[in-house]
């Protein structure tokens, strides 16, 4: 039987980076280059990522404002 689900993830991302260069870019990258890493641990898995962009919101990590 195929099934699907849609999951929201947050992530904060961390790192050094020179101060005029687009931390939230470059992160955006290696947040795809990472999750493309990862499919051999789990081929019967079709992952598609919709979107990658920096959330300019302030919330904890319950989500709350």
């Amino acid at each position: 039987m195929r099934k699907s689900v849609r999951l929201k993830v947050s992530l904060v991302v961390e790192g050094e980076d020179e101060p005029a260069h687009d931390f939230a870019s470059s992160s955006a990258d290696a947040v795809r280059d990472i999750i493309g890493a990862g499919r051999w641990r789990h081929p019967g898995l079709k992952v598609t990522v919709k979107n990658v962009a920096e959330d300019a919101g302030e919330e904890d990590e319950d989500g709350n404002s």
